[in-house]
């Protein structure tokens, strides 16, 4: 991992400075967090992660690149690499519309116990943006990625496509609409039949109880895939984890949603900034695929995304810019989420026979202090998490500080 990074970062410093119009990030972070796997019984870590970005500017076409490192003081499997590249273009089409068109690709990388969540993917985006008035914007959005994990059973394809609307008024107030459909297939998410019965002494039966947590050597040796009382078929601290479906015909599955959102702002004075914004989601088209679904404190989760619930979203934002530079955020969250397809389970790991469904009250905080090349931010976070499921009813405070360079690498309107 450690190789991989002193490669990789040499050539994005590189490649930056001869930029005609780029910028150099640097990043350092310190989290602290009481519950790592955010279940019922915390486990408290504490993460130094470091990237380093690029980005350049040629006419109108923009290149990207980043690395990141994520150490994790206690649980050390879950420390991970991460790198992505990017290229987007911008071709305007007449003097109120342009398309925007844009490529990446990334890959994140776990060690041993949490190998399972490596990944490598590609992405592909296409927008259109009109303005319909001299205060009103359109935009038309398709977005489609791949992803290809080390545990072959979170392979998938998704796509999503948006419309939204934004109105502008003078009295620096804003309005926007959108409505998003989206698709996510996974392409074998379930685990063999016979690496279920190799893999258990209770077989299949035990598994269907979602009571099963098998050896992972045995599951992932068998199906070539994590079957057992943790991600990646591992046992670990947060829980029962991830529990696959079994299937004798094997095949994909997909589930896919739409929603619709709108969000209202509003400046004052050019001091203080207030928000409120709502957000709906249905699942219109299948289900989840696995049988539960854990979170991990800044970790990718394959399984439980915007794709896996449905439900409503709440959100209240206010913005104080405040003298020497120093600018406020503070928010709340509301969000009340059903997972289809995802049953809760006793503290046993016996089926309650109920869709897990998720309320969750957030609270945010960010005070940050900009220099002329550098910012400083300090960030707290507080989760009071109740669900139908005993195993993810819980609080907990997360803490964040960073600082950032931004260091220009060439001059503007270059070649």
């Amino acid at each position: 991992m450690m190789k991989k990074m002193r490669l990789i970062v040499p050539v994005l410093v590189l490649s930056a400075l001869p930029a005609s119009a780029g910028t150099v990030y640097l990043t350092l972070n310190q989290h602290a967090t009481q519950n790592l796997f955010q279940t019922k019984d915390p486990v408290a870590d504490r993460i130094s992660t470091f990237s380093l970005a690029m980005d350049q500017d040629i006419s109108a076409l923009s290149l990207t690149g980043r690395v990141e490192y994520a150490a994790f003081h206690e649980t050390s499997d879950l420390s991970f690499f991460a790198a992505d590249l990017g290229a987007d273009y911008l071709l305007p089409s007449g003097r109120k519309s342009a398309f925007y068109f844009a490529a990446g690709a990334a890959g994140q990388f776990y060690r041993r116990t949490f190998s399972a969540f490596s990944s490598v993917g590609g992405s592909l985006l296409g927008a259109f943006k009109t303005y319909l008035a001299a205060s009103s914007i359109l935009k038309l959005q398709w977005q489609g990625q791949y992803s290809s994990f080390n545990d072959s059973l979170f392979d998938a394809v998704s796509q999503t496509a948006t419309l939204s609307i934004d109105k502008y008024f003078p009295s620096q107030t804003t309005l926007k609409a959108e409505g998003e459909w989206g698709y996510k297939y996974f392409l074998h998410p379930f685990l063999p039949e016979q690496a279920v019965a190799a893999a258990s002494p209770a077989g299949s039966t035990a598994l269907a109880g979602l009571g099963w947590s098998g050896a992972g050597g045995a599951g992932a040796g068998a199906g070539g895939s994590g079957a057992g009382g943790g991600w990646g078929g591992r046992p670990y601290q947060g829980g029962e984890g991830f529990v696959p479906r079994s299937s004798s015909t094997g095949g994909g599955a997909g589930i896919g949603h739409a929603s619709v959102s709108f969000l209202a702002a509003q400046g004052l004075g050019g001091v203080v900034g207030l928000s409120a914004s709502v957000l709906q989601q249905w699942v219109v088209s299948g289900e989840n695929p696995f049988m539960s679904i854990e979170e991990f404190y800044l970790v990718q989760n394959p399984s439980a995304d915007s794709f896996s619930w449905e439900g409503r979203q709440l959100t209240g934002r206010i913005s104080v810019n405040i003298p020497w530079d120093l600018s406020l955020k503070t928010g709340y969250t509301y969000s009340d989420k059903t997972y289809p397809g995802v049953e809760s389970l006793s503290p046993d790991g016996l089926p309650l026979g109920l869709v897990r469904s998720d309320r969750r009250h957030l609270v945010e905080a960010r005070l940050q202090k900009d220099f002329r090349r550098l910012s400083v931010f300090v960030a707290y976070s507080f989760v009071d998490n109740t669900s139908t499921d005993p195993l993810f009813v819980w609080k907990s405070h997360f803490v964040t500080g960073g600082i950032e360079w931004n260091l220009p690498s060439g001059r503007k309107g270059g070649a």
